[in-house]
């Protein structure tokens, strides 16, 4: 992903990188790919959550708590 991305970097007086800069175009494709990986994170806690329902481990919620909790 990074090798499309123009990035220039910004350092203090010794030559240390304290910040990145990058084109506006290129942080909303970085965001939006940020923004898939957490959906795909929180289907898979939730399929994790469920296995352990399912073993016993946690307990079993009814749908009015689910809901509830959204």
């Amino acid at each position: 992903m990074t090798d499309s991305i123009g990035i220039e970097y910004v350092t203090d007086k010794a030559g240390n990188k304290s910040k990145v800069l990058i084109s506006y175009e290129d942080w909303q494709r970085i965001e939006a790919s940020f923004k898939k990986w957490e959906a795909y994170e929180g289907l898979k806690s939730a399929l994790v959550e469920v296995k352990l329902m399912q073993q016993g481990q946690l307990p079993k919620r009814d749908m009015k708590t689910f809901l509830d909790e959204c």
